[in-house]
């Protein structure tokens, strides 16, 4: 998660539409259209939106990787915090409305089952990266900071681990309800593939000849010419380097 000062539309949409899952959910609790069990599937639905947002807000430094798109970094920020918000309503909702925050039930209940910890663990970092998220930490922390945030996919890995052992099956054996760690899972294994220094730099590399090429297709012949001639892999070196930097 990170902080910008600039404006930006993509964040005001980000904040305007984060919050409508909620508004869907509520509505749908209050109107009996959830299953047989409705606390159960508000709480799982809370944890889905909860896990959808943190990879969303993983994939930012990707896509930026991906299509020079600075812009959607300063999505993480919104993104993450808002997989905070929805963390803790899945909690709430899961030691309010299923225990009546009964704590001393509430362990006694879930002593034998590891998910539970496993996701207080995630919503402990999550936490972490929410409260240190804004401006005034990272002046603070200086280096630190950046090197403290580097936790969210820490949190990601865990939260998909959290959603492993929720489902009712066996993913070693592939058997039962798998499709959603497995879909995690897939998009966080491509999110921490993309930000492996070397892959991240043969992938912008990629990125600026496809683009050169494009370029050199609209040129008249003469200067495709003078293009071929005189290359400028100086000037690409630069801005790699600039992209790594930035994320």
């Amino acid at each position: 998660m990170t902080t910008e000062k600039t404006a930006n539309p993509l964040r005001t949409v980000v904040n305007i539409l984060s919050p409508l899952p909620l508004v869907v959910l509520v509505g749908a609790y209050f109107t009996n259209n959830l299953t047989i069990n409705p606390i159960q599937a508000a709480t799982q639905r809370a944890g889905d939106i909860a896990i959808i947002f943190l990879l969303l807000c993983l994939a930012c430094s990707p896509i930026n990787t991906l299509f020079d798109q600075p812009k959607v970094l300063k999505l993480r920020r919104p993104l993450g915090l808002w997989a905070f918000y929805y963390a803790c309503i899945h909690m709430l909702s899961y030691v309010g409305l299923d225990y009546g925050f009964d704590f001393a039930f509430f362990n006694k209940d879930n002593a034998d089952k590891p998910y539970v910890y496993v996701g207080l663990i995630t919503l402990t970092l999550l936490s972490a990266l929410a409260f240190t998220s804004r401006r005034w930490w990272k002046v603070k922390l200086g280096k630190n900071w950046k090197k403290l945030h580097k936790l969210v996919y820490l949190a990601g890995a865990v939260a998909v681990l959290h959603l492993a052992l929720v489902i009712k099956g066996n993913l070693l054996e592939l058997m039962g309800d798998l499709w959603k760690p497995i879909a995690a899972g897939s998009v966080l294994l491509a999110t921490l593939t993309l930000r492996i220094p070397a892959v991240k730099t043969w992938v912008i590399a990629q990125r600026q000849k496809i683009r050169a090429a494009r370029a050199l297709k609209t040129q008249p012949a003469s200067s495709r010419l003078t293009a071929l001639d005189h290359p400028a892999p100086a000037g690409e070196a630069r801005i790699i380097e600039k992209t790594l930097k930035s994320e």
